[in-house]
């Protein structure tokens, strides 16, 4: 997820309701991976469709994501991102 995450950053997210379902399109999510179930990724939910979301790290040149594993499940989705706090200060996220 660089630039907007870096190694070492702590990201806080809370688990997903319902009512956040329905608008997912631009945030950032905390999914299990789809292929390696026991590994979590943070991706952003670039689209969302009948058969699953679309995901994209933000740096498209060497993130995993949709575009190697397919759409992901939205019962794949542990939660929402809240709030990172940055080990290097120099990039601020709302």
């Amino acid at each position: 997820m660089h630039p907007t995450l870096c190694p070492g950053d702590i990201v806080i997210y809370r688990s997903i309701s319902k009512k956040d379902l329905f608008e997912l399109k631009g945030k950032i999510v905390v999914i299990r991976h789809p292929v390696q179930e026991k590994n979590l990724i943070i991706k952003r939910v670039k689209d969302e469709y009948s058969l699953g979301l679309e995901v994209r790290g933000d740096n498209s040149f060497s993130s995993t994501d949709s575009r190697q594993f397919g759409l992901v499940n939205k019962a794949n989705i542990v939660g929402l991102v809240e709030c990172v706090l940055y080990k290097n200060p120099t990039y601020i996220i709302k």
